[in-house]
């Protein structure tokens, strides 16, 4: 959809649904409605939500409606003398600007000395900090072989650690969501740091579910207040 089609359509499910009874709403009010859709629709097809048992990969239509929003990357470690690392055998990597979820990764190992261990691809596995203490040096559930440990460091970079040096980190993810803006935004507004009208940037086949579902949250939202006010 258009961000006319998607303005238009809005006013006329809000219409129907509030009896058209409901004061409007201005293009920002819509598109804050339509972008935390986007987002709730793409977290519940990802697996993101609480007990959510839909996975992003399920089905073929899932795969269509999120393929634009998956990327993979292979990124070199870089050297960083600020951070402290927990091991000497620890690298550490740049995250992509807009990575929101990894759904995939794996690091390709180096050696000189073993062709065995030269070039092979081994799994990554996420620990928290705490978890990595307790099992660090445990040969079955630390990093072996086999599998390298990754440790969140803030949310742009992430340090391995791995018994073997790690030459490249392969990192699938899915892709922060841009903002749906209506129209340009004036007086200093802004939506996820946007101020730009933009449509949704997933396939048409979802738009009309973060449609009705940016509905269902204005109602929630709006509807109460709109009550409390006739009463």
């Amino acid at each position: 959809m258009t961000t006319t089609e998607f303005s238009n359509q809005f006013d006329i499910l809000w219409n129907n649904i509030m009896s058209n009874q409901a004061p409007g709403l201005d293009e920002y009010e819509k598109s804050v409605f339509l972008t935390d859709a986007q987002e709730q629709v793409v977290l519940t097809y990802y697996g993101g939500r609480p007990n959510s048992t839909i996975s992003f990969e399920l089905t073929e239509e899932i795969r269509r409606y999120l393929g634009s929003l998956v990327k993979t990357v292979e990124i070199s470690p870089v050297v960083s003398p600020s951070d402290v690392l927990l091991t000497s055998k620890s690298k550490v990597f740049n995250l992509p600007e807009k990575l929101w979820f990894i759904t995939y990764e794996s690091a390709k190992l180096q050696s000189d000395d073993d062709s065995c261990i030269d070039g092979k691809v081994i799994e990554v596995t996420p620990v928290t900090q705490d978890a990595f203490h307790k099992t660090k040096g445990n040969p079955f559930r630390g990093a072996n072989e086999r599998r390298a440990l990754r440790l969140d460091i803030g949310d742009e970079k992430v340090e391995l650690v791995s018994d073997y040096n790690i030459d490249k980190y392969l990192v699938r993810y899915v892709e922060k969501l841009e903002p749906i803006i209506l129209t340009d935004l004036s007086d200093g507004l802004t939506i996820r740091g946007k101020s730009t009208a933009q449509t949704c940037a997933l396939n048409d086949a979802i738009h009309s579910l973060i449609l009705t579902t940016a509905v269902s949250l204005a109602r929630d939202a709006m509807g109460k207040t709109f009550v409390k006010s006739q009463q």
